[in-house]
């Protein structure tokens, strides 16, 4: 192997053992990319400068406000009964996005939240993700400057959360106040999160290995409250038992 193609292999071992990242092309190419970054003599870490850098050269934050539309509508419809249990137990209604890229998911959890509009309901909405430079933009609200149309997958009656009386792309004061932005290595998750009436985690088991994923699915069993809701993205494996399908993707716990 050549001293190139042993830095190669050295990166991809490093950020898989890091955060589960299978071995693809796309990797590949986003690892050539950085090949500056290579912090090949520095033993992997989350918070090794080098190995952070390169992690934010090389995880995908494709994302997009109410993307999946018809699994976020089935998500909308399962809410209200979880809603009225936190309302009756005097606690939030918790919402997660596993692997939040620059927060559109987050975004659009926070106005079906709103959506709601039970009176005395508290809603939280905490996006989780690893790369440091999308978790910039999710904490500053701002909504798909990559994209050519970022509201076009949006609801009417959601869109009051997420523009401005100009119309174009603005997240309402109520809406930022329900946000939590924070980095998390999804391989380890932690019980310090809390319990979460639903989670999406999307866009996301498709980058990693097959290992991964399974830790990272156990650990989201963990957050998800009993009969809570979990989301997958389309291309994922459906989850066997305790989870049960209800929509696109769409899971019930218990």
């Amino acid at each position: 192997m050549s001293a190139a193609g042993g830095d190669l292999e050295a990166a991809r071992q490093g950020l898989r053992g890091l955060a589960g990242l299978a071995g693809s092309p796309v990797l590949d190419a986003r690892l050539r990319r950085a090949a500056h970054l290579w912090p090949l003599k520095v033993a992997p870490g989350l918070d090794e400068p080098g190995w952070a850098a390169l992690l934010d050269a090389t995880t995908v934050q494709e994302t997009q406000l109410f993307r999946a539309p018809a699994q976020l509508a089935a998500l909308d419809a399962g809410l209200p009964p979880l809603a009225g249990a936190a309302r009756a137990a005097e606690r939030p209604l918790r919402l997660l996005s596993a692997g939040c890229a620059t927060g559109e998911e987050a975004f659009s959890l926070a106005a079906i939240g709103l959506g709601l509009a039970l009176p005395g309901l508290a809603v939280e909405v905490v996006g989780l993700d690893i790369c440091r430079p999308a978790l910039a933009a999710a904490e500053a609200g701002l909504i798909g400057a990559h994209l050519g149309a970022p509201l076009a997958l949006v609801p009417a009656r959601h869109l009051p959360w997420l523009a401005g009386a100009d119309g174009a792309p603005r997240l309402h004061p109520a809406l930022r106040r329900l946000l939590r932005f924070q980095r998390c290595n999804l391989l380890e998750l932690s019980h310090g999160l809390g319990l979460f009436d639903a989670v999406l985690c999307r866009n996301v088991l498709i980058y990693m290995e097959t290992d991964a994923r399974r830790v990272v699915l156990d650990g989201l069993l963990r957050l998800l409250r009993p009969h809570g809701l979990l989301g997958l993205g389309a291309t994922d494996a459906a989850p066997g038992p305790p989870l049960t399908p209800i929509g696109q993707a769409l899971y019930r716990h218990g």
